[in-house]
């Protein structure tokens, strides 16, 4: 900015002093009998200047190991034996804590719930009133709730793609209660009167496929495809009389397909759905 004084017919110019930062890059310097130049990003920095980066403390050596996550499972159960067809659904979610021993070698542990709904038709074989055979049909409609303890270990096959992608192998123990909830007029002469809950227990093996999203997460896809596995179930009533009994099962899964006593030709074609986690650093 110019300022023009007049002193006895006189005039003077009069130079205004601009601060180049104050005004800012591109602002303008008035020099007395000078031409205006504008200022340039140069012009406003020091050549002596330096970008201080932040210094980040250390990671914790516990946080590279220690990771946190959950299972989420959706399942179509259908169950066909002798004198018993089950149809129905289960969800769960089962949230995971666990610790990278090595590079390839994991340990976890989950703890979770699920609610699963069961559609049940008994038949049973008799004589009419003339003496003719006949069949009798029941339906019953299972809802139950349960929780699930399951500790694994987990060994990385094979990494792929950059290693964005691995292939591990799982074996994990099971052990859990279920409490079924059905209608006592409808259960009467089921397996169902008078239960209270049954207790799981058992152990699988069967791959598993992750893909690393970034440094933090992780994506996984269980698999039911070729799991073997051995389970047993207590069931536990509330009459003195039917006492309890347990159920054991030798389960091969091929292609979503689960054969249940082979040796008692009793055939189930299994649980078909998907099953998927997410694990994350912390």
């Amino acid at each position: 900015m110019l300022i023009c004084v007049v002193v006895f017919g006189t005039t003077v110019l009069m130079a205004q002093q601009v601060d180049p930062l104050a005004t800012g890059v591109g602002g303008v310097a008035s020099i007395v009998g000078e031409t205006q130049t504008a200022l340039t990003p140069q012009d406003s920095v020091t050549a002596d200047s330096t970008v201080i980066e932040p210094v980040l403390p250390p990671v914790p050596e516990w946080k590279k190991k220690l990771y946190y996550g959950y299972k989420f499972d959706i399942y179509y159960h259908h169950d066909t034996r002798s004198q018993r067809k089950e149809n129905g659904f289960s969800i769960s979610l089962t949230p995971e804590i666990g610790w990278r021993l090595k590079e390839r070698l994991y340990l976890g542990l989950r703890i979770g719930g699920s609610y699963q709904n069961t559609m049940t038709t008994y038949t049973t074989y008799g004589l009419t009133a003339g003496g003719m055979d006949t069949t009798y049909s029941t339906d019953l409609r299972v809802h139950q709730g349960s929780w699930e303890v399951t500790p694994y270990v987990r060994y990385r096959l094979k990494t792929m793609f950059n290693d964005k992608v691995g292939i591990w192998l799982e074996a994990h123990l099971y052990t859990g209660m279920e409490f079924p909830v059905v209608d006592a007029k409808d259960a009467k002469g089921t397996d169902f009167e008078g239960l209270r809950h049954t207790i799981t227990y058992g152990v699988q093996v069967s791959p598993v496929i992750t893909y690393q999203f970034n440094k933090k997460s992780t994506f996984q896809i269980f698999f039911s495809i070729m799991s073997l596995g051995y389970s047993g179930t207590t069931f536990c009533y509330s009459d003195p009389e039917k006492g309890n009994y347990n159920e054991y099962t030798n389960d091969v899964i091929v292609f979503s397909g689960k054969l249940r006593n082979m040796l008692a030709n009793q055939f189930t074609p299994g649980l078909y759905g998907l099953k998927f986690g997410v694990q994350k650093s912390f």
